[in-house]
């Protein structure tokens, strides 16, 4: 009836909407507010007239110790009670009020702080505030930090400089690795276009460098030359892991290019006159696609026969439509029965878009298990004299 923690809860609710605070920054925001307290019948005061005056000397003392809230009272007649003075509403002078009676004092504080920071620091995201209330109060006690950083890379956009270069007083790079979705939003508001590269989207794979032209440590390609004749061309360094870029620039006379999963198979590869073997990359096979000379060689994709190896094959060839299998037929996986395992968690794909005829046939038997549940057959336990006969073999 005149409970005062139902009415709090009321408010508490309509505060989480961040209604208020939305008014607040559009310039909306009127006061003195009040929220109206539900009328006491005629029967009620007749059945529970000491409860209700109970609750009503409650009421009242409460809110006579809260600072700025009134309670307001009407008189009204009654048949049976006759007149009584009865509560109608309470009413908060200010915003101060409210969240104080609410308990969000202090953070509604450091919210009036924050947004006067943002709009002193950048005026243009005065129209962004509004929308960003839940953002603004997210990253309360981090404003300081984030807005020196926005006129860092503000100031320097597009600098080429690794994160942790970045010389921006109290603000290490631990910081901005940790707070790049918000940055993300903030950037892109106040950088011009042509500091932005719009390809870049996503935060994965280095995307905040990307997009913002910051440098990152790049993915590496570990690969080994399998002939003599072009590790001379290196200092005789046949064995090699360096930045995708420069694996990219890479001006050798190349036929062929082998790409296994395994490491042990990329070491103990057999020599082929022009060509060179890479490994270790499993499904970062997608970052091939950056080498261009790749489209002009021979490719070779030797992987696990199971769904997985399969899946990589066909990602492959979506980038290299030349790329051929190498030892993922039925004729190897019935060869080496002995060796079978267990695929653990099989491709979930139904159909892959780039396999051919034999190899779809064997990825769809692979998934509707005639020799048995979930069978794989690793690339490392396929006897070698068979990856030495398969590289005769090659046209």
């Amino acid at each position: 009836m005149l409970d005062l923690k139902a009415i709090r809860s009321k408010l508490s609710k309509q505060w989480q909407r961040l209604a208020w605070h939305r008014a607040w920054l559009e310039g909306t925001l009127s006061f003195p507010y009040q929220i109206k307290v539900a009328r006491l019948s005629d029967k009620q005061l007749l059945h529970d007239f000491a409860l209700c005056q109970r609750q009503l000397r409650q009421l009242s003392n409460e809110l006579a110790a809260a600072k700025d809230v009134t309670l307001i009272e009407q008189e009204f007649q009654f048949s049976t009670m006759g007149r009584q003075r009865l509560p109608v509403a309470i009413e908060f002078a200010n915003m101060e009020a409210l969240a104080r009676f609410l308990g969000q004092l202090q953070s509604w504080r450091h919210f009036v702080t924050d947004c006067q920071l943002i709009a002193q620091r950048f005026p243009e995201l005065n129209a962004w505030l509004p929308q960003a209330v839940a953002t603004i109060g997210k990253y309360s006690g981090r404003w300081p930090q984030l807005l020196v950083v926005c006129g860092y890379l503000t100031a320097n956009p597009r600098s080429g400089l690794y994160i942790r270069q970045l010389d921006i007083s109290g603000v290490d790079s631990k910081f901005i690795e940790a707070y790049k979705p918000i940055l993300k939003t903030l950037l892109d508001q106040l950088l011009p276009a042509t500091a932005i590269d719009d390809n870049f989207n996503s935060l994965k794979e280095h995307g905040f460098e990307k997009r913002y032209g910051l440098n990152y440590e790049q993915p590496r390609v570990h690969f080994r030359l399998l002939d003599p004749a072009l590790a001379s061309e290196l200092g005789g360094l046949d064995e090699l892991s360096i930045p995708l870029s420069a694996f990219s620039k890479l001006d050798l006379l190349l036929d062929r290019v082998f790409i296994t999963e395994n490491k042990v198979n990329g070491l103990a590869f057999p020599p082929v006159r022009n060509a060179l073997v890479i490994f270790g990359l499993g499904y970062g096979v997608q970052m091939l696609q950056q080498v261009p000379w790749l489209t002009r060689c021979r490719l070779h994709y030797w992987g696990d026969i199971d769904t997985h190896g399969f899946a990589i094959l066909s990602q492959l060839r979506g980038y290299f439509p030349q790329a051929q299998s190498l030892l993922m037929d039925s004729d190897t996986l019935v060869h080496c029965r002995p060796l079978w395992g267990v695929e653990t968690k099989p491709h979930a794909a139904a159909q892959l878009p780039h396999l051919n005829e034999p190899e779809q046939l064997l990825y769809q038997q692979l998934k509707q298990h005639p020799w048995q549940a979930n069978l794989r057959l690793e690339q490392e336990r396929i006897p070698f004299s068979l990856l030495q006969a398969a590289l005769a073999n090659l046209p």
